[in-house]
């Protein structure tokens, strides 16, 4: 894998990640969230098998569990990582995907191509990942708001950091069955309870990293049986090492998705 030459920016919310760095991803691995990768500098090369031939690129989709490989030889590259419902999920992995040629994309683009990205915020962050999910997965917008009992619930799992929170506490605490209580928990966010779940556990890793401490404190702090366990997670959803969490500068939201 390539290393960053110059500092790079993650903003990890629960269920989505935004990462804009040079050369961060050239192996092949898979993950379980829906991958958008556009190169801010320059076309890229990228391809779903080891045997497979390299298509050039300027953007991408990457469905879940689809081996991959990226090569941007250093070229400046934004990822948006999410976890979708199932039915966005079916699209499938396009190596030539059409956001990229959105007029209202490519402006955002351009805003980022000048390293205007280490000057970015939360707000403007979550400004970039709602554009371009709109662009890219319009299937996806809902201006439904989420159920008050679902908000309870990511009230209850913000104030505890993960820490003894399962399906049959928290549906004890929204007064409906386990079963009831996943189905609309899944219905409402995109991704299962357990998913979300280890997503909150990440994001108060990488939180536990940005303040300072060291990867095995931050494995332990955030409920991870080890610093092997917290690093087989971290792999599975970014394509990375948490090694690489250390060349970057981080922003973190842990009260919502």
């Amino acid at each position: 894998m390539k290393l960053p030459q110059q500092p790079g920016r993650l903003f990890l919310w629960r269920g989505a990640a935004l990462v804009i760095s040079p050369g961060i991803d050239s192996s092949l691995h898979t993950h379980f969230a829906l991958q958008l990768t556009y190169g801010l500098e320059r076309p890229f090369r990228a391809r779903l098998q080891a045997d497979h031939d390299w298509t050039e690129t300027r953007s991408a989709s990457f469905a879940p569990h689809d081996a991959h490989q990226i090569d941007s030889d250093g070229g400046m590259l934004a990822h948006l990582f999410l976890e979708m419902p199932e039915a966005v999920k079916l699209s499938g992995t396009d190596l030539r995907a059409a956001f990229g040629t959105q007029p209202i994309f490519q402006a955002l683009a351009a805003s980022l191509s000048d390293n205007r990205h280490q000057l970015l915020d939360m707000a403007a962050a979550l400004h970039i990942r709602q554009t371009w999910q709109a662009c890219a997965l319009p299937q996806s917008q809902t201006s439904a708001s989420l159920d008050s009992r679902i908000l309870s619930a990511l009230d209850a799992i913000a104030a505890s950091h993960g820490a003894d929170c399962n399906g049959e506490s928290l549906a004890r605490l929204v007064h409906l069955s386990e079963s009831r209580f996943t189905h609309l928990f899944r219905q409402q966010t995109g991704m299962s309870l357990s998913r979300y779940l280890l997503w909150s556990r990440m994001v108060d890793a990488v939180a536990a990293v940005a303040q300072g401490n060291n990867m095995t404190a931050a494995a332990h702090a955030s409920g991870f049986a080890d610093l092997a366990h917290m690093s087989r997670t971290f792999r599975s959803m970014m394509g990375v090492a948490p090694s690489e969490l250390h060349r970057m500068a981080i922003a973190f939201k842990q009260d919502a998705i």
